[in-house]
Protein backbone atom coordinates (compact mmCIF):
# COMPACT_ATOMS: atom_id res chain seq x y z
CA UNK A 1 0.00 0.00 0.00
CA UNK A 2 1.24 3.10 -0.97
CA UNK A 3 1.66 6.06 2.32
CA UNK A 4 0.44 9.49 0.89
CA UNK A 5 3.71 11.70 2.10
CA UNK A 6 1.13 14.74 3.64
CA UNK A 7 -1.84 12.42 3.85
CA UNK A 8 -2.81 12.34 7.49
CA UNK A 9 -4.99 9.33 8.73
CA UNK A 10 -6.94 10.35 11.79
CA UNK A 11 -7.81 7.27 14.25
CA UNK A 12 -11.10 7.63 15.26
CA UNK A 13 -12.45 4.86 18.08
CA UNK A 14 -15.87 5.06 18.94
CA UNK A 15 -16.14 2.85 21.99
CA UNK A 16 -19.67 2.38 24.56
CA UNK A 17 -21.37 5.51 26.13
CA UNK A 18 -20.13 8.38 23.82
CA UNK A 19 -23.41 10.25 22.60
CA UNK A 20 -21.68 13.33 21.07
CA UNK A 21 -19.36 10.78 18.83
CA UNK A 22 -21.20 12.18 16.04
CA UNK A 23 -20.13 16.10 16.86
CA UNK A 24 -16.49 14.80 17.01
CA UNK A 25 -17.25 13.19 13.37
CA UNK A 26 -17.96 16.67 12.23
CA UNK A 27 -15.26 18.10 13.56
CA UNK A 28 -13.02 15.97 12.09
CA UNK A 29 -14.65 16.31 8.70
CA UNK A 30 -14.49 20.31 9.06
CA UNK A 31 -10.65 19.93 8.50
CA UNK A 32 -9.27 22.93 6.79
CA UNK A 33 -5.96 20.40 5.99
CA UNK A 34 -5.54 19.55 2.88
CA UNK A 35 -4.89 15.50 3.00
CA UNK A 36 -6.35 13.92 5.56
CA UNK A 37 -8.93 10.81 6.18
CA UNK A 38 -10.90 9.81 9.18
CA UNK A 39 -10.88 5.67 10.21
CA UNK A 40 -13.70 5.50 12.34
CA UNK A 41 -13.74 1.74 14.42
CA UNK A 42 -16.53 0.79 15.87
CA UNK A 43 -16.09 -0.82 18.99
CA UNK A 44 -18.96 -1.99 21.45
CA UNK A 45 -21.48 0.65 20.50
CA UNK A 46 -25.05 0.38 20.34
CA UNK A 47 -26.91 -0.44 17.21
CA UNK A 48 -28.22 2.77 16.60
CA UNK A 49 -25.05 4.58 17.05
CA UNK A 50 -23.47 2.32 14.54
CA UNK A 51 -25.74 2.45 12.24
CA UNK A 52 -25.44 6.49 12.47
CA UNK A 53 -22.07 6.05 11.27
CA UNK A 54 -22.61 3.61 8.90
CA UNK A 55 -24.88 6.19 7.34
CA UNK A 56 -22.36 9.09 7.03
CA UNK A 57 -20.95 9.44 2.94
CA UNK A 58 -18.14 10.91 3.13
CA UNK A 59 -15.06 9.79 0.80
CA UNK A 60 -12.71 10.84 3.42
CA UNK A 61 -14.20 8.52 6.00
CA UNK A 62 -13.59 4.75 6.57
CA UNK A 63 -15.80 3.08 9.03
CA UNK A 64 -14.77 -0.65 10.52
CA UNK A 65 -17.26 -2.42 13.19
CA UNK A 66 -15.64 -4.17 14.91
CA UNK A 67 -19.21 -4.93 16.99
CA UNK A 68 -20.38 -4.89 20.40
CA UNK A 69 -17.35 -6.27 22.55
CA UNK A 70 -15.54 -2.66 23.26
CA UNK A 71 -11.86 -2.79 22.70
CA UNK A 72 -9.44 -0.12 22.60
CA UNK A 73 -6.14 -1.67 21.59
CA UNK A 74 -7.52 -3.51 18.93
CA UNK A 75 -9.60 -1.09 17.66
CA UNK A 76 -6.09 1.09 17.10
CA UNK A 77 -4.57 -2.04 16.11
CA UNK A 78 -7.03 -2.31 12.88
CA UNK A 79 -7.40 1.76 12.43
CA UNK A 80 -2.92 1.46 11.82
CA UNK A 81 -3.41 -1.31 9.73
CA UNK A 82 -6.34 0.02 7.83
CA UNK A 83 -5.05 3.49 7.06
CA UNK A 84 -3.14 4.74 4.46
CA UNK A 85 -1.71 8.16 5.63
CA UNK A 86 2.21 8.84 6.25
CA UNK A 87 1.22 10.64 9.15
CA UNK A 88 -1.26 9.29 12.16
CA UNK A 89 -3.38 11.43 13.82
CA UNK A 90 -5.95 10.57 17.01
CA UNK A 91 -9.07 11.76 18.55
CA UNK A 92 -11.62 10.83 20.93
CA UNK A 93 -14.64 10.41 20.22
CA UNK A 94 -16.41 12.26 23.50
CA UNK A 95 -14.24 15.13 22.28
CA UNK A 96 -14.15 18.24 20.02
CA UNK A 97 -11.25 20.59 17.75
CA UNK A 98 -11.04 23.22 16.30
CA UNK A 99 -11.06 23.18 12.42
CA UNK A 100 -7.50 24.34 11.75
CA UNK A 101 -6.26 21.16 14.59
CA UNK A 102 -4.69 19.28 11.76
CA UNK A 103 -2.98 22.03 9.50
CA UNK A 104 -1.18 23.73 12.74
CA UNK A 105 -0.10 20.74 14.23
CA UNK A 106 1.32 19.16 10.96
CA UNK A 107 3.37 22.71 10.28
CA UNK A 108 6.57 21.47 12.85
CA UNK A 109 5.99 17.77 11.37
CA UNK A 110 6.36 19.02 7.88
CA UNK A 111 9.00 21.63 8.47
CA UNK A 112 11.02 18.22 9.85
CA UNK A 113 11.93 20.28 13.34
CA UNK A 114 10.18 16.99 15.06
CA UNK A 115 8.60 13.47 14.70
CA UNK A 116 5.91 14.02 17.05
CA UNK A 117 3.38 17.11 17.36
CA UNK A 118 0.44 18.42 19.81
CA UNK A 119 -1.11 21.11 20.66
CA UNK A 120 -2.74 22.82 23.73
CA UNK A 121 -5.44 21.61 25.30
CA UNK A 122 -8.63 23.08 26.82
CA UNK A 123 -10.51 21.02 29.37
CA UNK A 124 -13.89 20.82 29.78
CA UNK A 125 -16.27 19.33 32.41
CA UNK A 126 -13.67 18.55 34.71
CA UNK A 127 -14.30 16.13 36.99
CA UNK A 128 -12.17 17.95 40.03
CA UNK A 129 -8.85 19.87 40.48
CA UNK A 130 -6.42 17.29 39.51
CA UNK A 131 -7.36 17.28 36.38
CA UNK A 132 -7.69 21.01 35.64
CA UNK A 133 -3.65 20.68 37.12
CA UNK A 134 -2.61 18.14 34.96
CA UNK A 135 -4.08 19.84 31.89
CA UNK A 136 -2.14 23.50 33.20
CA UNK A 137 1.03 21.17 33.35
CA UNK A 138 0.89 19.43 30.27
CA UNK A 139 0.14 22.52 28.67
CA UNK A 140 3.29 24.18 29.77
CA UNK A 141 5.62 21.74 27.89
CA UNK A 142 6.13 23.00 24.63
CA UNK A 143 9.22 21.56 23.40
CA UNK A 144 10.96 18.46 23.53
CA UNK A 145 13.58 19.22 25.97
CA UNK A 146 10.79 20.15 28.14
CA UNK A 147 8.56 16.52 27.43
CA UNK A 148 12.01 15.36 28.11
CA UNK A 149 12.65 16.37 31.71
CA UNK A 150 9.45 16.21 32.77
CA UNK A 151 8.66 12.63 31.35
CA UNK A 152 8.55 10.87 34.82
CA UNK A 153 6.33 13.45 36.09
CA UNK A 154 2.71 12.25 34.66
CA UNK A 155 2.17 11.33 30.72
CA UNK A 156 3.73 14.31 29.28
CA UNK A 157 1.77 14.29 25.83
CA UNK A 158 -2.30 13.65 25.43
CA UNK A 159 -2.95 10.58 23.21
CA UNK A 160 -5.73 12.32 21.50
CA UNK A 161 -3.52 15.71 20.73
CA UNK A 162 -1.03 13.76 19.22
CA UNK A 163 0.45 13.35 15.36
CA UNK A 164 3.61 11.15 14.87
CA UNK A 165 4.98 9.57 11.64
CA UNK A 166 3.74 5.57 10.90
CA UNK A 167 7.42 5.39 11.16
CA UNK A 168 8.40 6.43 14.28
CA UNK A 169 5.43 4.67 15.58
CA UNK A 170 6.25 1.63 14.15
CA UNK A 171 10.28 1.75 15.31
CA UNK A 172 9.27 2.26 19.17
CA UNK A 173 6.79 -0.70 18.86
CA UNK A 174 3.41 0.26 18.43
CA UNK A 175 0.41 0.28 21.12
CA UNK A 176 2.17 -2.24 23.22
CA UNK A 177 -0.23 -4.69 25.28
CA UNK A 178 1.71 -5.02 28.42
CA UNK A 179 -1.41 -4.31 31.38
CA UNK A 180 0.68 -0.39 30.61
CA UNK A 181 -1.07 2.73 29.92
CA UNK A 182 -0.21 2.43 25.91
CA UNK A 183 0.17 6.13 25.75
CA UNK A 184 2.43 7.21 27.99
CA UNK A 185 4.34 3.92 27.32
CA UNK A 186 4.82 5.31 24.14
CA UNK A 187 5.49 8.18 25.41
CA UNK A 188 8.25 7.07 27.20
CA UNK A 189 9.94 4.40 24.59
CA UNK A 190 9.59 7.80 21.84
CA UNK A 191 12.16 9.78 24.87
CA UNK A 192 14.44 6.51 25.11
CA UNK A 193 14.74 6.85 20.91
CA UNK A 194 15.50 10.31 21.01
CA UNK A 195 12.03 11.31 19.18
CA UNK A 196 11.73 15.06 18.81
CA UNK A 197 8.43 16.67 20.67
CA UNK A 198 6.74 19.75 19.29
CA UNK A 199 3.60 21.36 20.52
CA UNK A 200 1.41 24.53 19.39
CA UNK A 201 0.41 26.75 21.80
CA UNK A 202 -3.23 27.26 20.67
CA UNK A 203 -6.03 25.13 22.44
CA UNK A 204 -6.95 23.68 19.31
CA UNK A 205 -8.02 20.28 21.12
CA UNK A 206 -10.96 20.67 23.72
CA UNK A 207 -10.99 17.63 25.44
CA UNK A 208 -14.48 16.40 28.09
CA UNK A 209 -13.49 15.14 31.17
CA UNK A 210 -16.11 12.70 32.42
CA UNK A 211 -16.58 10.02 35.19
CA UNK A 212 -16.43 6.95 32.79
CA UNK A 213 -13.07 7.46 31.07
CA UNK A 214 -10.47 4.22 30.73
CA UNK A 215 -8.23 7.11 32.77
CA UNK A 216 -10.25 6.56 35.62
CA UNK A 217 -11.95 3.12 34.99
CA UNK A 218 -9.35 0.65 33.47
CA UNK A 219 -6.81 -0.63 35.59
CA UNK A 220 -3.85 0.22 33.43
CA UNK A 221 -3.83 3.52 34.09
CA UNK A 222 -3.98 3.51 38.18
CA UNK A 223 -1.33 5.15 40.18
CA UNK A 224 0.77 1.49 41.17
CA UNK A 225 0.96 0.48 37.55
CA UNK A 226 1.78 3.98 36.13
CA UNK A 227 4.45 4.25 39.06
CA UNK A 228 5.99 0.48 38.14
CA UNK A 229 5.65 1.82 34.37
CA UNK A 230 8.16 4.62 35.28
CA UNK A 231 10.43 2.27 37.42
CA UNK A 232 10.74 0.63 33.82
CA UNK A 233 11.59 3.13 31.78
CA UNK A 234 13.82 4.66 34.48
CA UNK A 235 15.74 0.89 34.75
CA UNK A 236 16.32 0.93 30.89
CA UNK A 237 18.65 4.46 32.11
CA UNK A 238 21.98 3.29 31.83
CA UNK A 239 23.46 5.95 34.58
CA UNK A 240 20.14 4.32 37.05
CA UNK A 241 21.87 0.92 35.93
CA UNK A 242 25.55 1.85 36.61
CA UNK A 243 25.10 4.31 39.68
CA UNK A 244 22.05 3.36 41.49
CA UNK A 245 19.29 5.79 42.89
CA UNK A 246 18.49 7.62 45.94
CA UNK A 247 15.06 9.17 46.55
CA UNK A 248 13.85 12.04 47.74
CA UNK A 249 10.90 11.11 49.98
CA UNK A 250 10.02 7.83 51.62
CA UNK A 251 6.04 8.44 51.28
CA UNK A 252 4.10 6.18 49.11
CA UNK A 253 5.18 7.24 45.83
CA UNK A 254 9.02 6.67 46.57
CA UNK A 255 7.98 2.94 48.54
CA UNK A 256 6.15 1.70 45.42
CA UNK A 257 8.66 2.79 42.36
CA UNK A 258 11.87 1.64 44.40
CA UNK A 259 9.83 -1.63 45.30
CA UNK A 260 9.88 -2.31 41.49
CA UNK A 261 13.69 -1.29 40.88
CA UNK A 262 14.74 -3.33 43.10
CA UNK A 263 12.71 -6.70 41.21
CA UNK A 264 14.56 -5.14 38.11
CA UNK A 265 17.86 -5.20 40.17
CA UNK A 266 18.65 -1.44 40.58
CA UNK A 267 20.47 -0.77 43.78
CA UNK A 268 18.20 1.75 45.91
CA UNK A 269 20.92 3.30 48.07
CA UNK A 270 18.13 4.94 50.62
CA UNK A 271 15.95 7.88 51.17
CA UNK A 272 15.98 11.38 52.22
CA UNK A 273 13.07 12.44 54.17
CA UNK A 274 11.77 15.83 55.68
CA UNK A 275 9.24 14.00 58.33
CA UNK A 276 10.66 13.19 61.67
CA UNK A 277 9.16 10.16 62.21
CA UNK A 278 10.73 8.40 59.47
CA UNK A 279 14.54 9.32 59.94
CA UNK A 280 16.23 6.81 61.23
CA UNK A 281 13.82 3.98 59.98
CA UNK A 282 14.84 1.74 57.20
CA UNK A 283 12.39 1.61 53.62
CA UNK A 284 12.82 -1.22 51.72
CA UNK A 285 15.34 -2.41 53.80
CA UNK A 286 17.66 1.02 52.91
CA UNK A 287 18.04 3.55 55.30
CA UNK A 288 15.73 7.11 55.41
CA UNK A 289 18.03 10.30 56.65
CA UNK A 290 16.86 13.81 56.75
CA UNK A 291 17.17 16.16 54.18
CA UNK A 292 20.26 17.70 55.90
CA UNK A 293 22.80 15.21 54.00
CA UNK A 294 21.30 15.73 50.70
CA UNK A 295 24.26 16.48 48.24
CA UNK A 296 26.68 14.61 50.59
CA UNK A 297 25.32 11.36 51.19
CA UNK A 298 25.19 8.50 48.25
CA UNK A 299 26.20 11.38 46.23
CA UNK A 300 26.90 8.98 42.91
CA UNK A 301 23.43 7.84 42.98
CA UNK A 302 21.14 9.33 40.56
CA UNK A 303 18.24 11.59 42.23
CA UNK A 304 14.99 10.42 42.10
CA UNK A 305 11.96 13.32 43.49
CA UNK A 306 9.34 11.35 44.73
CA UNK A 307 7.01 13.46 46.78
CA UNK A 308 3.39 14.14 45.71
CA UNK A 309 2.52 17.27 48.04
CA UNK A 310 1.68 20.61 46.01
CA UNK A 311 5.12 22.42 45.87
CA UNK A 312 7.80 19.91 47.29
CA UNK A 313 8.48 18.70 43.30
CA UNK A 314 9.82 22.32 43.05
CA UNK A 315 11.14 22.55 46.12
CA UNK A 316 13.22 19.52 45.70
CA UNK A 317 14.26 20.50 41.75
CA UNK A 318 16.16 23.81 44.01
CA UNK A 319 17.80 21.60 46.31
CA UNK A 320 19.18 19.24 43.48
CA UNK A 321 20.31 22.11 41.13
CA UNK A 322 21.81 23.23 44.20
CA UNK A 323 24.12 20.46 44.84
CA UNK A 324 25.12 20.40 41.21
CA UNK A 325 22.53 17.64 39.81
CA UNK A 326 21.86 18.42 36.26
CA UNK A 327 17.70 17.53 35.88
CA UNK A 328 17.86 14.69 32.86
CA UNK A 329 21.16 13.24 33.78
CA UNK A 330 21.86 12.78 37.36
CA UNK A 331 18.39 13.92 38.85
CA UNK A 332 14.77 13.15 38.01
CA UNK A 333 11.21 14.38 39.30
CA UNK A 334 8.48 11.32 39.50
CA UNK A 335 5.86 13.20 40.32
Amino acid sequence: MTRGGGLVSVLFPVGPGVPQAGEALRDLLQQDYHSFEVIAILNGVAAAARSEFLRERDERLTVIDLGEKADLLAALDVGVSASRGRWLARMDSDDRCCPTRLRQTMAPLLSGAAEVASCGIRLEGAQGRGMQRYVDWVNGLVTSEQVWRERFVESPVVQPTVILSREVLEEAGGYRRDDFAEDYSLWLRLCRMGARFAKVREELYFWRDREGRLTRSDPRFSQRRMLQLKAEALAELPQVRARGVAFGGAGPIAREISRALIQREVEVHGFFEVDRKKIGRECRGRPVVGMEKFGKQWREAVFLGAVGLPGVREDLRERAETVGFMEGDDFFCCC
